[in-house]
């Protein structure tokens, strides 16, 4: 496995071990779409919190363009506790509304897929809605011991030719570490059918831990919460000031 696919299966909350459900059709169909997709783009966990740009929490609106869906309704949504109010003042006040989901919930289309559990104290995914449409920010921590198990800590500008690629790729050496920003344009696949561009950011921390943060346009198809962002929740400087906050961390 390449390391663009290891960081984003990272990302996944280990989707592959969820149950397939029976109206997906066979199991062999249904394997054989994840294999493709992991080859392709190595897939999703995005992030999702809520609040309004104010700070103020969303209650159980309706998300934009979302065909009417309510995010409360949601199996996924408002299921996480307080996480999602903290999480959100560590945000940009003008962001949009957040609110937290399970993206891995979502996407697969099982709303009580068991989830991994939290390493850092705001992990999770976020969904950011606008007028435009809905986009996620996701944030993981992986322990030293993991990183080192699924090899997490390679350099993402130096994976060579991979599908997709990995564009604008930067290396930072910060105080906490060593900060990788990169770009991975959108895509046409299975599941979801629709795949928005993304910017991740990496920090890998002196003393072998991971911090992941996933700036995410959306995507379309089963569990969309809305069209696909024209711009990314977080521009690239925001999304640097935030994989750098001492608050995402355990």
């Amino acid at each position: 496995m390449s390391e663009n696919e290891v960081v984003r299966e990272l990302l996944w909350k280990a989707a592959a071990t969820v149950p397939v459900p029976e109206s997906r059709g066979s199991e062999a169909v249904f394997a054989r779409a994840s294999r493709l997709r992991r080859r392709r783009r190595a897939a999703v966990t995005g992030a999702l919190a809520a609040v309004v740009a104010g700070g103020v929490a969303l209650g159980s609106g309706v998300l934009p363009g979302g065909n009417g869906q309510s995010v409360a309704a949601s199996p996924t949504a408002g299921e996480f506790g307080g996480g999602a109010a903290g999480f959100a003042k560590l945000l940009p006040r003008d962001v949009g509304k957040v609110r937290e989901v399970s993206l891995l919930r979502l996407i697969k289309g099982l709303p009580k897929a068991p989830l991994l559990k939290d390493v850092g104290p705001y992990d999770g995914d976020y969904a950011i809605a606008r007028k435009d449409g809905v986009g996620y920010v996701t944030v993981g921590v992986m322990t030293a011991k993991a990183v080192q198990a699924k090899r997490a800590d390679r350099d993402p500008c130096k994976i060579g030719n991979v599908t997709p690629p990995v564009l604008k790729c930067t290396n930072e050496k910060v105080p906490g570490g060593l900060l990788s920003i990169w770009l991975t344009p959108a895509q046409k696949l299975i599941q979801p059918s629709y795949y928005g561009a993304e910017l991740e950011a990496r920090l890998l921390r002196k003393d072998g831990s991971v911090l992941f943060v996933r700036d995410w346009t959306g995507f379309l198809g089963q569990g969309s919460q809305g069209p696909v962002l024209k711009t990314f929740p977080l521009t690239r400087a925001q999304l640097r000031e935030l994989a750098l906050r001492p608050q995402l961390l355990p």
